[in-house]
């Protein structure tokens, strides 16, 4: 295979060299255009019609064929020595390369009928054939009882796969009493697992249909197979069935096949079953190229601010007091006393001093080391904390403490505390003795204590641990009344760590003044998601807050990444409108800006469906022609069309997208098959890049063909991969190419590597 790729290559070269000399003052030019039926004007031809163009560039070779092609019993798989031939494709479109004084003749599969067109320097014909079709007569060698199908490359438009595949019947493999069923299903062609199944087609013989009549009660709903039932009765002769492929992509990006499950069955037994490829992995899909970026859709925080609301605010903290030792006085020693109670009480002042702010409840809790007996230190640690409440409460208003609700707890340390405190300083064995000691004597705390207090280091170790369990927690409880200052709610995000963790949660309105005061990206993506979680529990019925939503959203873009669920709440697709205000509720569904942010997430998602439907209900704005050109273009709105507004909206799609950028310039003409405006399209892209080359590969592919392109497509792709190894994947898969040009380019490109390995390494 390599020796035979090899001497293709050279006469390829050889080809291109001697060209020139050969066809003298001729020149070779791009002919294109489209074919109708002559018949039947409004019908035009598609690639399933089996149109061939060939080219022939002197009169006498062209003359020639049209005798042959013309004669009783010729299809086209006669042999026809042409200089091109050329199938024409879906929406009768063809181009093939042709002396500009040569020949075109263009034929129909089987039919008699041929035309034959003069060239004459023209760069676009247009003809009608007759599209009658006659069966040639044929000389029976044999009859083959498969069905084999030859599997034609799919197309796709948006995020759907289409072909029209012909399923050849043998003779006789049909009855009149047998029924035919097939059942096609997508394939992935890279994990090979059956992705869903599409709708069946049923063939039944006139027999079998009307003894399933009597059989199914004369009920055809008894039969789930009715529904599928054709017009085309199963019979003993050939037939050709050609059956329409259509199936939704559920990764666009991801390559699929279609196969079908093949059964013939007659009332009691299934006579022939087969499962056949009805569509290969190779598609022609230019617009995975399609570069696109969206704005982001910013509202205006003004206009979705949120009012402060009365908001109760916990805090609590630990205070470390020092006592003398067996009684309820604080050390006069200790100067650390007085700075502690004083600032707890200026706490306490300012809130009960501060406008729309009341003091609600206000709590202590002792703690006294385990040294000792039990009782004798719970009961120190209650006289403790009420020595500790009334110092620190002293400072309050009558009226003030007669209105707050006070629980002072007392408790003693356990000796598990003193244990963690040795390990945090890795004192494992000391630790353990003391764990062991409590867990033996879990019912008994003074034994605990008088056994801890015989070891041999407790007073020169474990008494030095003991302070730090005399400790004094607080708690209070206020609630405001009055909006914080963006400076106060600032404060609180930098200081308190809990706040910053989202272990404690802001109020909406501090959250909308964080928003314009955080700078840091990644900071602001959390708070937006903590602002869009907390309005969310506001209740079922209760919109959650859009501008956090929104900006939400539009963080994740950003980050090239999706989360369809965030903007969801906010879109109402039976309200084919932006800016609708519900009059029940007051609230703003489909918000321009939410809808175009989240068509863009759509697009993410590759589910052009939805995105195209949003796209239609944004107004045609100078802002959004660009986001919803390229969401109508990927759904496969940009050519063709039902109607006369159709075809000029996807005129415009077209136009809009092909001129946004110069790659999507090739890509677009590549997408609508104008090769040679692709061709001149690709100088304006920069050579540097590795999908210049793929591109360039695909224009060498469609205009020279893979016998004369040969050597070009190979060059222009290595040219790729040496730039971006990544296109080798989209390569393999790409009906734009042969399997056997996939093959040949990818063997020479490795053989390269070795080579060049092989030399580095020398």
């Amino acid at each position: 295979m390599t020796a035979h790729h090899g001497m293709w290559r050279i006469f390829a070269l050889l080809l291109l060299l001697f060209l020139p000399a050969v066809l003298g003052a001729q020149q070779i030019k791009l002919v294109s255009g489209k074919v109708l039926d002559k018949n039947n004007r409004t019908h035009i031809f598609s690639y399933a019609d089996e149109v061939y163009v060939f080219a022939f560039n002197t009169i006498g070779a062209a003359e020639d064929a049209y005798a042959i092609l013309g004669a009783k019993d010729t299809s086209v798989d006669q042999m026809v020595v042409s200089d091109g031939q050329e199938r024409v494709q879906d929406g009768g479109y063809y181009e093939i390369r042709v002396a500009d004084n040569g020949y075109l003749i263009f034929k129909q599969g089987m039919s008699k009928s041929s035309e034959i067109i003069p060239v004459d320097g023209r760069l676009n014909i247009d003809v009608a054939i007759d599209g009658a079709i006659a069966l040639a007569e044929v000389n029976v060698v044999g009859i083959s009882k498969e069905i084999k199908v030859m599997p034609p490359n799919p197309e796709i438009n948006g995020d759907m796969i289409s072909a029209v595949v012909d399923i050849p019947i043998p003779q006789h493999l049909g009855k009149s009493n047998g029924r035919l069923i097939i059942q096609p299903f997508l394939v992935d062609c890279v994990k090979k697992d059956t992705v869903n199944f599409l709708s069946p087609y049923v063939y039944d013989g006139e027999q079998y249909h009307l003894t399933q009549e009597r059989r199914m009660n004369y009920d055809e709903n008894n039969d789930p197979l009715t529904a599928y039932l054709q017009e085309i009765p199963l019979t003993e002769d050939r037939a050709r069935l050609k059956i329409p492929i259509s199936a939704k992509f559920l990764v666009p990006k991801r390559m699929y096949h279609v196969d079908a499950f093949i059964q013939m069955e007659d009332y009691m037994d299934v006579y022939y079953s087969v499962v056949q490829m009805l569509t290969t992995c190779r598609i022609k899909r230019p617009l995975r190229f399609l570069e696109y970026s969206f704005p982001q859709y910013q509202l205006d925080p003004n206009e979705f601010r949120v009012r402060a609301k009365r908001e109760r605010r916990d805090t609590g903290g630990n205070i470390s007091l020092t006592f003398l030792i067996g009684k309820a006085e604080l050390d006069p020693d200790n100067p650390q006393n007085d700075i502690e109670i004083n600032k707890l009480k200026s706490d306490l002042m300012n809130i009960i001093n501060s406008e729309g702010t009341t003091l609600k409840e206000f709590h202590i809790t002792g703690v006294a080391s385990p040294d000792g007996g039990y009782n004798s230190n719970l009961a120190l640690a209650r006289r403790r904390v009420q020595y500790a409440q009334q110092s620190i409460t002293s400072v309050l208003p009558k009226y003030v403490l007669d209105r707050v609700y006070q629980n002072p707890q007392a408790e003693v340390a356990s000796w598990l505390e003193v244990a963690k405190l040795l390990e945090a300083d890795s004192l494992f064995t000391q630790a353990a003795e003391i764990r062991s000691i409590v867990e033996k004597n879990e019912s008994s705390r003074d034994r605990q204590s008088s056994l801890i207090a015989r070891l041999p280091y407790y007073s020169s170790l474990i008494k030095g641990y003991l302070p730090k369990l005399r400790t004094v927690r607080y708690e209070y409880k206020y609630e405001i009344f009055r909006e914080l200052t963006p400076e106060e709610i600032y404060h609180r995000y930098t200081v308190d760590p809990d706040y910053k963790s989202g272990k404690k949660r802001f109020a909406l309105y501090e959250y909308w003044h964080l928003f314009n005061m955080v700078k840091d990206s990644t900071e602001l993506e959390k708070l937006y998601r903590d602002a869009y979680d907390e309005s969310k529990k506001m209740g079922k019925n209760i919109q959650p807050w859009i501008l956090a939503a929104n900006n939400l959203a539009i963080s994740y873009l950003k980050r090239d990444t999706a989360d369809l669920s965030i903007l969801a709440p906010f879109i109402d697709l039976k309200r084919e409108q932006v800016n609708y205000r519900d009059p029940f509720t007051n609230y703003i569904i489909n918000k321009e800006e939410v809808v175009a942010n989240q068509l863009a997430m759509y697009l993410k998602c590759d589910k052009f469906d939805e995105a195209s439907i949003l796209a239609q209900i944004l107004p045609d704005t100078e802002k959004n022609k660009m986001v919803k050109a390229f969401a109508l273009c990927l759904k496969g709105y940009y050519r063709g069309g039902a109607t006369a507004e159709e075809q000029q909206r996807n005129r415009e799609v077209l136009n809009r997208v092909r001129e946004s950028t110069p790659i999507n310039r090739v890509v677009m003409n590549l997408a609508v098959g104008n090769n040679v405006l692709a061709e001149q399209a690709l100088k304006d892209v920069p050579s540097e890049k590795a999908i210049y080359w793929y591109l360039k590969a695909i224009i060498n592919a469609r205009t020279l063909g893979e016998d004369l392109g040969m050597l070009d497509i190979t060059l222009n792709m290595k040219e790729c991969f040496r730039r971006d190894e990544e296109f080798i994947d989209i390569f393999m898969n790409d009906g734009e190419f042969s399997e056997d040009m996939v093959d040949y380019v990818l063997d020479d490109y490795q053989l390269e590597k070795e080579l060049n390995a092989g030399m580095a390494n020398y």
